[in-house]
């Protein structure tokens, strides 16, 4: 499979700075840039030229995990399921809590390169402020890997704690990153494509109540002074009537270009997808798939 130019150049920078000395690479890159199959080509260079023993890759869920040795193994030409004569193992972040003293001793008698999938799920620049797979990871990983490779699509974390092995920028706490192919790069790539968003408003929104009627030219006029909320509006019957009308009308006219086409309406909870569903069956005789945590196959379905 050929390589984007972004996954070369990404490959390049992270060996010269391995030969120079730094045993960490941090690659943000957005979501469908192709960041596994770079992190395999990576790979897979590094164990054919006998830079590295084995390779070990933690992600966030079984199904990437899974995703991850597939790719591995269609790279380097090895089998990666971790047993006899394996070239090395892809594992759940999860894990991480349950790996015993004989499989932190692979560090100590091999040459092993580490990939971490959404490395923003681990925190902690120290023991101190460490989560639990952040603390691992500092505990058996860092300075006993002989290279490192974490990827990430958002180098952030909604708590604002440090992200495990990285460094930042002082003057205003950014996160440093060794090589950064962003949503501008991906769209001129033609990677990602640009979103056309709509904005939807109403200049003559109506509250009533036992008291009085009030009128509000926005919804930002609205949920600024009054005491509707976000989730009132997204929960209101003919908000969401005129919102899926006017999706079902643009749906209906793609799928005359393309049969294929299809809508993805993202709710704020279970029972708001469900609501949303039901409303769909009964005012537009359209069935809709819910998906939520709540399906053990959730990301199969």
């Amino acid at each position: 499979m050929n390589l984007r130019p972004w996954q070369e150049h990404c490959i390049n920078q992270a060996l010269s700075n391995y030969s120079n000395g730094y045993n960490h690479f941090l690659t943000l890159a957005t979501p469908g840039a192709g960041k596994t199959l770079m992190a395999s080509a990576l790979a897979s260079y590094l164990l054919k030229n006998k830079l590295i023993d084995l390779i070990i890759c933690f992600s966030p869920s079984s199904i990437v995990a899974h995703d991850f040795a597939e790719s591995l193994e269609t790279q380097a030409g090895e089998r990666f399921d971790g047993l006899m004569g394996a070239k090395g193992r892809s594992l759940t972040y999860q894990s991480l809590q349950f790996l015993d003293g004989q499989f932190w001793q692979l560090f100590e008698s091999n040459r092993i390169f580490v990939i971490f999938d959404e490395i923003h799920h681990c925190a902690g620049s120290n023991l101190g402020n460490a989560n639990s797979w952040g603390e691992q990871i500092l505990l058996n990983i860092h300075d006993r890997a002989k290279f490192t490779l974490a990827l990430t699509g958002t180098p952030w974390r909604s708590d604002t704690a440090p992200i495990v092995l990285s460094k930042y920028i002082q003057s205003d706490s950014q996160i440093a990153c060794d090589y950064v192919y962003g949503l501008a790069e991906a769209v001129r790539d033609k990677v990602c494509r640009v979103p056309q968003i709509v904005a939807v408003d109403n200049m003559k929104i109506s509250v009533v109540d036992t008291n009085a009627t009030q009128v509000f030219t926005s919804f930002s006029d609205l949920l600024s002074n009054s005491n509707v909320s976000y989730q009132q509006v997204i929960e209101n019957e003919a908000v969401l009537k005129f919102i899926i009308t006017a999706s079902h009308k643009k749906l209906s006219k793609i799928r005359l270009v393309n049969p294929d086409g299809a809508g993805l309406i993202v709710a704020s909870s279970v029972s708001h997808a469900n609501m949303i569903s039901s409303l769909m069956k009964s005012w537009f005789k359209e069935d809709a798939v819910v998906v939520t945590y709540k399906e053990s196959n959730s990301s199969t379905i």
